[in-house]
């Protein structure tokens, strides 16, 4: 499977170079599937913001770093060109959204519950995927508890993979050495665009919901409209901060 062995260590470290996804690629094929590499340490990169559009391989990229993480524990080769990889103590994730309306629970409720477990069992030898905190709810309700979540994660020093669309949590970066930015790149091609499935360093500039939305078949209609739709609103918000300043 063109697998390698990893180095298993006692600090606390997760370096893969051009990882891949262990199933998608037996799925894809070898040769269709983009690897990409993640590095976080106690010191530099503790928490990683991952920015981008729906589609770009977000979630493939958090999940491929926690099954690599996991084989190599267990003490598998792992589908890498290379890796060093700390000992952890477990691995708590956050992903995907469903609801439990028997037991009452809302797909909020759920999700945030799922946090307020992480919060209250992670610890400094854990990893941490989050794919998406805060939806569900108002805008700034969930973006305050997405950054509030994250920043309790980040000054516990748990390693954390935060997948979001909430492009204000790259703010974060700005404020704590040990927070880093990270996005899935994307190529305009006029109106389309192209996923280039590579995480790269940086914030992501936006996040290409209205195109993904016209590739799952949304209305030509609807998404003009949609479009026309956006526009007024971030003139309307460009607007408002340029009179508070």
């Amino acid at each position: 499977n063109d697998y390698v062995c990893p180095e298993v260590v006692g600090e606390p470290v997760l370096i893969i170079e051009e990882g891949r996804h262990p199933v998608i690629e037996k799925i894809q094929g070898r040769e269709n599937f983009v690897p990409n590499s993640v590095k976080l340490d106690k010191e530099e990169a503790i928490l990683l913001v991952i920015t981008g559009p729906n589609m770009g391989g977000k979630s493939t990229y958090l999940r491929q770093c926690a099954l690599i993480t996991i084989m190599a524990q267990m003490g598998s080769f792992v589908p890498a060109e290379a890796a060093k990889i700390g000992l952890f103590d477990k691995i708590f994730t956050r992903i995907g959204a469903g609801d439990e309306l028997v037991r009452g629970k809302s797909t909020f409720m759920v999700e945030m519950s799922e946090c307020a477990y992480i919060l209250k069992n992670a610890t400094y030898k854990s990893l941490v995927i989050l794919d998406e905190v805060g939806r569900g709810t108002s805008t700034y309700d969930g973006m305050s508890l997405a950054w509030a979540i994250a920043e309790n994660l980040y000054q516990r020093k748990i390693f954390t993979m935060l997948a979001t669309h909430y492009f204000e949590l790259t703010e974060l970066a700005k404020l704590y050495s040990g927070i880093q930015n990270y996005h899935v790149s994307v190529k305009e091609w006029g109106d389309e665009i192209i996923f280039l499935y590579k995480v790269v360093p940086g914030a992501a500039s936006q996040s290409y919901g209205i195109e993904v939305a016209k590739l799952a078949g949304i209305p030509q209609e609807v998404v003009d409209r949609a479009k026309e739709i956006l526009y007024k609103l971030e003139s309307k918000n460009l607007k408002k901060h340029t009179e508070v300043k």
